[in-house]
C-alpha cells in the first residue's frame, strides 16, 4: 500500500512537471501595445532565459513554484512575478511601466539630440525591416512620406521640392556626402549605404533642418547606432538583387559590443524582372561591409567606431546633349565615424571625427574621369541644461574636403564621340567649413516649447562670410495632436561632379507649419511649407538657375486595422518656380500630385506585404531646342545651333511595387527574406 501511495504521488508530480514545463505569455506597455526583444527569465536560472518577439510574446522553460519570474527591458522598470502566480498557457498578460532610466545620476535622455521634438518622423530599425517598401533599406523607408519628393529611381534623399544637393544624411553626427551605391555619372544610387540592423533611430527633419549640424538648407535625416544589445544575434538576409549577413556579440555586458555586416547586391534578378522599367540599365555589382564597435569606459564615458568599406561597378547607357552611348564606373570607397561621449549630471560633451576615401572611375564616350576624394570632418559639441526647462548646446565643427581629379574632357563640350578630339583637366579643388554654434530649447510650458539656433562659419581662403538662424515652436493642444511651426535662413556647399569642379554657396530661407496627430493605430499628418533657393549650379553649362521658389502642401493618414493591416495614402501638391536671369520657369519639382495609396499587411508570425503605387505628373525641364546644326571637321561631330531656353514636360510617372518580406527570429539567429 505504501509503495502505491508513493507511486501515485511520482506519478502527479512527474504530471504536473510535464504540463508546467513552459510557460509563456506577452510583454505589452501601459498602451498595451507588445514590446519587443524584452528580457525574460527565472531568476534561479538568468542564463536561460528568452526574449520577447515581434507581438511581445515569449516562451521559457518553468522551473520551481518557489522561484521568480523577472522581465527587464530599457525604459521600464523591472517586473518580478512569483512563479506560483504564473498561468500554464500563454494567458500570462505582462505589463511594464515607464521609467527614465539613470545611469549614476546621469540621465540617458542625454544622448537625445536636443533638437528631436521637433522632427516629424522617427524610424526604428524594426520600422524599416517590418516595412516590405522599404526592402531592408533605410533611406528608401522614407520614400513613402509625403515629405520625400524623389523624382528619380535613386535612393539618394530630397526631402519637399529641395534637390538632394541641399539635403544631408548625419550618421552619429559626422555628415556623410553621397550615402548610395551602385552610382552613375550623376551620383544616382539604387542603394543606400547604410544596415538598419546597426540603426537604434533614424529621424527625419524634412525642412528646417536644426543648426546643430551644418551644411544642409534643405531637410536632415540623422541616424544613431544602437547603444546595447541584449544577447549575441547573427542574421541572413536575401532579396532581389541582394544577399548579406550581420552579426552581433556582446564583449562586456550589454554595452560594449562589436557588429559586422557584409552585403552584395547583383543586378541579374532585378533586371530580369524589370526590364522595361529599367531600360538604361545594363548591370551594377556592389560589395560592401561594415564594422561597428561600441567600447563603455564606465557609466559616464564610451567611445563608439563605425567603419564602412564598399567596392562597385556599374554598367548602362547614359545620354548627354546629342551623344548616347555606353557608360560604364567603378569605384572603391572607406569611411569612418568615431564619437568619445563624456556624460554629466546636468549634460554631455561629445567629440565627433570622420575621415572618408573615395576613388572613382567613369567611361562614357571620349571621357574618361577619375577622381580621388579626401574629407576630414571633426566636431566638438557641449550639452547642458541651464535650468529644468532649459537646455543649451553649442559647439564647433570643421568639414575638410578635398578632389583630385585627372579628367580626359571633350575640346569641344558637344563632342563626345571617341574619335573627337580631349584635353587633360588635372585639378585639386579644396573646402574647408569652419562654423560654431549654439542651440538652446526652452520647455515654457507643458504643452509649449521654443527652440532658437544660429550658426555662423569663419571664412577660409576668401570664403563669403554667412550666418544661418532658425527659430521652432512647438504647440500640443490636446493629447496626441502636435503643431510645430519652424522658420530659418540656411547655408551649405554643393559637392563637385561632373557639371562643376568646385564647391559652390547655395542659400535659402524657409518656412513650415506640421501638423501631426497620433495614436495607437491612426496617424494623420499634414504641412505647409514655402521656400526660397538660391545659388544653384549652371546646368548643362548653359544658363544658372538663380533662384527658386517652392511652395508645397502635403497631407498623409494611416490606419491600422486588426494589428496587421495599414493601409495609408498621402498627397503633395507642389508650386515651383524657377528664375533664369530674370524669367521665370516651373521647376522640377512642380507637382499638381504626388500621390502614394499603399496596403501593407505585416504579421511577425507569418510575412510582411506591401503593394504601394507612386503617381504624379513628368517633371519640367528647362533646355535649349536644336534649330539646326553645322559639321565641325575638327571636333569630328556636328556642332549644334540653338534657339531660345524654354521649359519642357515629361510624360506622366506611374509605378506599383509589389513587395514581401519574411522576418524570421530563432534563439540567436534571425532570417530577413524580401
Amino acid at each position: 500500500m505504501k509503495k502505491l501511495f508513493i507511486s501515485l504521488i511520482t506519478v502527479f508530480t512527474l504530471a504536473k512537471i510535464v504540463n508546467a514545463q513552459e510557460i509563456s505569455g506577452t510583454v505589452v506597455d501601459e498602451r498595451n501595445l507588445p514590446i519587443f526583444a524584452a528580457n525574460v527569465y527565472f531568476k534561479s536560472n538568468p542564463h536561460n532565459g528568452a526574449i520577447s518577439d515581434l507581438n511581445g510574446y515569449f516562451s521559457i522553460p518553468y522551473t520551481y513554484d518557489n522561484d521568480t519570474l523577472i522581465i527587464t527591458f530599457i525604459g521600464y522598470q523591472n517586473k518580478r512575478i512569483p512563479a506560483v502566480e504564473l498561468e500554464e498557457d500563454s494567458k500570462n498578460i505582462i505589463t511594464l511601466n515607464a521609467d527614465p532610466v539613470l545611469l549614476d545620476e546621469v540621465v540617458i535622455a542625454g544622448t537625445t539630440p536636443i533638437s528631436e521634438q521637433f522632427s516629424t518622423e522617427k524610424l526604428s530599425s524594426l520600422d524599416i525591416y517590418m516595412n516590405p517598401i522599404s526592402q531592408a533599406d533605410p533611406l528608401k523607408a522614407i520614400i513613402n512620406m509625403p515629405a520625400s519628393t524623389n523624382s528619380d529611381e535613386s535612393a539618394n534623399p530630397s526631402l519637399r521640392g529641395s534637390s538632394s544637393d541641399r539635403s544631408r544624411v548625419i550618421y552619429n553626427g559626422v555628415p556623410i556626402y553621397r550615402p548610395v551605391r551602385a552610382s552613375s555619372l550623376n551620383n544616382i544610387g539604387f542603394f543606400s549605404i547604410f544596415n538598419p540592423e546597426m540603426i537604434d533611430v533614424q529621424t527625419v527633419y524634412p525642412s528646417n533642418p536644426p543648426l546643430i549640424t551644418g551644411n544642409a538648407s534643405g531637410g536632415i535625416i540623422d541616424i544613431s547606432t544602437i547603444k546595447k544589445i541584449s544577447k549575441n544575434t547573427y542574421q541572413l538576409s536575401a532579396g532581389i538583387g541582394n544577399i548579406g549577413f550581420s552579426m552581433g556579440q556582446k564583449l562586456q555586458g550589454k554595452s560594449t559590443f562589436i557588429q559586422i555586416y557584409g552585403n552584395w547586391q547583383n543586378s541579374y534578378l532585378l533586371k530580369k524582372i524589370n526590364t522595361k522599367s529599367l531600360p538604361d540599365m545594363k548591370s551594377y555589382d556592389t560589395k560592401d561591409v561594415g564594422i561597428n564597435f561600441r567600447y563603455t569606459l564606465n557609466d559616464k564615458m564610451y567611445f563608439n567606431s563605425y567603419n564602412y568599406f564598399m567596392s562597385e561597378n556599374y554598367n548602362g547607357t547614359s545620354a548627354m546633349l546629342a551623344y548616347q552611348g555606353n557608360l560604364k564606373s567603378n569605384g572603391l570607397r572607406y569611411f569612418s565615424v568615431n564619437n568619445f561621449v563624456i556624460f554629466f549630471k546636468k549634460g554631455m560633451f561629445k567629440i565627433n571625427h570622420g575621415y572618408n576615401y573615395e576613388k572613382k572611375e567613369v567611361l562614357f564616350g571620349n571621357n574618361i574621369l577619375n577622381s580621388k576624394d579626401y574629407s576630414h570632418y571633426a566636431s566638438i559639441d557641449y550639452k547642458t541644461d541651464i535650468t529644468k526647462k532649459i537646455t543649451f548646446q553649442t559647439g564647433v565643427s570643421l568639414d575638410n574636403q578635398n578632389t583630385l581629379v585627372k579628367n580626359k574632357v571633350p575640346l569641344y563640350y558637344y563632342a563626345m564621340n571617341k574619335e573627337s578630339p580631349t584635353y587633360n583637366q588635372d585639378t585639386i579643388v579644396s573646402n574647408y567649413i569652419l562654423e560654431p554654434y549654439f542651440y538652446v530649447n526652452w520647455d515654457i510650458h507643458k504643452r509649449v516649447s521654443m527652440s532658437i539656433g544660429a550658426r555662423t562659419n569663419i571664412p577660409i581662403n576668401k570664403q563669403k562670410q554667412y550666418t544661418s538662424f532658425q527659430y521652432s515652436l512647438k504647440y500640443v493642444p490636446a493629447n496626441n495632436h502636435t503643431l510645430i511651426l519652424s522658420a530659418g535662413h540656411y547655408h551649405n556647399y554643393t559637392q563637385p561632379d561632373y557639371y562643376n569642379l568646385k564647391y559652390r554657396l547655395l542659400k535659402s530661407k524657409q518656412v513650415s507649419l506640421d501638423y501631426i496627430y497620433e495614436n495607437r493605430q491612426t496617424k494623420i499628418q499634414s504641412a505647409l511649407y514655402y521656400k526660397q533657393e538660391s545659388g544653384e549650379r549652371d546646368i548643362d553649362f548653359y544658363y544658372t538657375i538663380n533662384k527658386t521658389q517652392t511652395l508645397g502642401v502635403e497631407f498623409s493618414i494611416s490606419q491600422t486595422l486588426w494589428n496587421y493591416l495599414t493601409i495609408s495614402l498621402s498627397n503633395s501638391t507642389i508650386k515651383q518656380e524657377a528664375n533664369v536671369n530674370g524669367t521665370k520657369y516651373k521647376g522640377g519639382h512642380n507637382f499638381l500630385y504626388f500621390l502614394k495609396p499603399s496596403i501593407t499587411y505585416s504579421n511577425p508570425k507569418l510575412f510582411s506585404i506591401g503593394l504601394m503605387y507612386i503617381g504624379r505628373p513628368g517633371s519640367y525641364n528647362l533646355h535649349y531646342p536644336v534649330l539646326s546644326s553645322r559639321w565641325n571637321s575638327e571636333a569630328k561631330a556636328y556642332e549644334p545651333i540653338y534657339s531660345q531656353l524654354e521649359e519642357f514636360q515629361n510624360r506622366a510617372y506611374n509605378r506599383l511595387d509589389l513587395s514581401m518580406s519574411k522576418y524570421m527570429t530563432f534563439k540567436t539567429c534571425t532570417l530577413t527574406v524580401y
